[in-house]
């Protein structure tokens, strides 16, 4: 018994740019991104799209690659062929359903032992087998979606499969992060914000970039689809039996008939199920910038992309570009940069992160050759450190003088200056160091200014001392400012801006 075959049956509901609705097949998704007709999938969650697309994306270059040719234009038919080539004719691996446990189904490998009886795991409901954890129910509620929904059963084994860490003991996390509670991030740059201009842009660039991984220790010969190949649990693939940007699976996981739709059953591990010696996450994946310190896959936290580590990625070499993210030194075009993860921690997930940074010309420029890249990171490390200066020895005295007992007055200039500071850092990209740096510094003041006075009208003083609490905060702040910016502070006495505090 087989169901749900995503090669013929249309599964997957999609939208174009009017909104208009439809439903295709597998490769019926990939000849409409590649050609621009889909605009989204109206049916997969915030934190399904991104693995989604990267699942279509290596599924689509790995294909290319397997027939000779680099060009994603193709017709439908024409991309369930190069599909029906990966599994060698056989529809069972593009299956939801498949009854023979020898035989794999869609993202769930062969069961060599042929049985389910000790696999004592199960959910019936997609969002239950999902990377998000919703066991408290604070954001997202959990057992939401019908477990006959077929098409949110395919989101949901493609995030897990592809995107999960360490859950608990006896359940190993994928490859392509560092850690069991890291994270699978994608970073990256597009010609525009489309899902179809984003598509064709990583395509090539897994294309270009197969011999490097060869060069890795990848085989030409490896596993591409690794849940084709059968699992027991306790072997693990390595570097000479995999493909570059292989597919891979992490749990073992059989989706099954029920009364009331579809039941995943699972079961616990010995091994992790793709290249088990390498705990950094350093594994060729086109999306993930490497750390150079200690050759660690790009981990971000709860803060998401702030301009901080955008800083580190962007500019610095703290962090191997990854693939997806390099700018050639030809073209002139503007670009965008695009990064997004789902932060992990231990039993946790510390929100869904998204940035996007508008490159123009003249920053592609700048990004694309070494030597002004360099300069552009000395001014962005500069304006961090200038930003940290401003809160820690300015603004931060300033709001404990009105702060009550030891605590300090809840501000949010980091946030602000998070909100900026890319617009400055480009709009002064043809300024002098000297000049740009003054032109921060009076953003970065004018933000603590305001950061201060909204303290100031939400403190809670005494009455009898209100007022010299308030001077002494002001006093503060203006004395600091001279002293830790005497540029600025110089400079401002010439202006006197009325938005500008007097020094």
């Amino acid at each position: 018994m087989t169901a749900h075959d995503l090669l013929t049956e249309p599964l997957l509901s999609w939208r174009d740019s009017k909104r208009r609705r439809g439903a295709t097949t597998l490769p019926g998704a990939l000849a409409k991104l590649a050609s621009g007709e889909l605009a989204d999938f109206p049916a997969a969650q915030a934190h399904q799209l991104e693995p989604w697309s990267m699942f279509l994306t290596q599924l689509a270059a790995i294909s290319l690659h397997r027939s000779g040719t680099s060009d994603p234009a193709l017709a439908e038919d024409t991309w369930r062929s190069l599909l029906l080539e990966l599994t060698a004719g056989e529809h069972e691996p593009w299956c939801l359903l498949v009854g023979d446990l020898s035989k794999p189904a869609f993202l769930q490998p062969p069961v060599p032992e042929q049985t389910l009886e000790g696999w004592k795991g199960w959910v019936d409901h997609p969002d239950d087998m999902d990377v998000l954890v919703t066991a408290k129910a604070h954001d997202v509620k959990p057992s939401r979606i019908s477990g006959a929904d077929a098409e949110s059963w395919v989101f949901a084994v493609v995030t897990l499969q592809t995107m999960q860490g360490y859950p608990g003991r006896g359940y190993y996390g994928i490859s392509r992060m560092k850690g069991g509670y890291g994270s699978r991030p994608r970073v990256g740059n597009s010609p525009d914000l489309s899902l179809p201009a984003r598509f064709r842009h990583d395509v090539d660039v897994l294309c270009t970039s197969w011999d490097d991984l060869l060069d890795r220790g990848f085989s030409e010969r490896g596993a591409s689809l690794t849940w084709t190949l059968p699992w027991d649990g306790t072997r693990s693939l390595g570097f000479n039996q995999l493909a570059p940007h292989f597919v891979e699976v992490c749990q073992r996981i059989r989706l099954v008939e029920s009364p009331t739709g579809i039941v995943c059953r699972y079961s616990t591990s010995g091994a992790r199920r793709c290249l088990a010696l390498e705990t950094t996450g350093d594994v060729g994946d086109p999306w993930i910038p490497i750390e150079r310190k200690d050759r660690g896959a790009l981990t971000v936290g709860r803060r998401g992309f702030n301009y901080e580590l955008l800083t580190r990625i962007l500019f610095s070499g703290d962090f191997a570009p990854a693939a997806a993210q390099v700018i050639g030194s030809s073209g002139d075009e503007p670009l965008i940069f695009l990064a997004s993860v789902m932060a992990r921690g231990q039993g946790k997930t510390d929100g869904l992160h998204n940035r996007t940074l508008q490159l123009p010309r003249e920053m592609r420029r700048r990004l694309g050759r070494i030597d002004t890249r360099d300069a552009l990171e000395q001014r962005a490390r500069s304006n961090v450190q200038q930003a940290k200066d401003m809160r820690s020895k300015v603004l931060f005295p300033a709001l404990k003088k009105i702060a009550l007992g030891e605590k300090t007055v809840a501000d949010e200039f980091d946030r602000r200056v998070d909100e900026v500071f890319f617009d400055e850092l480009f709009g002064n990209v043809a300024l002098g160091d000297n000049e740009a740096a003054l032109s921060w510094q009076k953003r970065l003041q004018i933000l603590a200014w305001a950061e201060l006075q909204g303290a100031i009208d939400r403190c809670s003083l005494p009455s009898a001392t209100w007022y010299r609490s308030v001077a002494d905060a002001e006093g503060i702040f203006r004395g600091l400012l001279k002293k830790q910016f005497p540029t600025l502070a110089a400079d401002l006495r010439n202006e006197r801006n009325p938005e500008q505090p007097e020094t």
